[in-house]
């Protein structure tokens, strides 16, 4: 009878910790493995910047690639709401947070929005008809270069 009792309890912990391994709250995906988007096919980004009230449109591959780079660094873990992003870990200093909206089209379709937070957290809000819009949490801290992008951007504008 113990046998059987050890048995059942093996098994038991056997299920709990593969479950806890495959949680996907705990998994870490790299931007690309997420497959949002087809990158090849992206033509044009229009890049908002909350802090500075200003919208540029990039159009050159280059530039275009440059922004798509920046999501390729970021490793990130989904999570329920943008809270548990800014409420996780030590309180950082908030200096030189930028906040984007990014719209992205591929031959003149809108084919979805992220809403970038500095360096905390990623949303994307796709075409699709979801209900359920996944929301990231950037795990490393990536050297983004968007700001350059988008001031460079905006320097043409001028």
């Amino acid at each position: 009878m113990k046998k059987f009792y050890i048995l059942i309890l093996s098994l038991i912990g056997i299920i709990a910790l593969s479950n806890l391994v495959y949680f996907p709250g705990l998994k870490v995906w790299a931007f690309d493995e997420l497959a949002l988007f087809d990158k090849q096919k992206i033509t044009s980004l229009t890049i908002h910047n909350h802090e500075e009230n200003e919208k540029v449109e990039i159009t050159d591959p280059k530039e275009i690639q440059k922004v798509l780079n920046d999501f390729s660094k970021m490793e990130l873990r989904r999570i329920k709401s943008e809270s548990d992003a800014n409420n996780s870990g030590a309180k950082e200093v908030k200096e030189n947070v930028h906040t984007y909206t990014i719209d992205v089209y591929a031959n003149k379709q809108d084919i979805g929005t992220i809403y970038l937070s500095g360096t905390t957290y990623m949303i994307f809000y796709g075409k699709s008809s979801s209900d359920d819009i996944p929301v990231y949490k950037i795990e490393n801290n990536p050297d983004l270069e968007i700001h350059e992008v988008f001031n460079s951007a905006k320097k043409k504008i001028i």
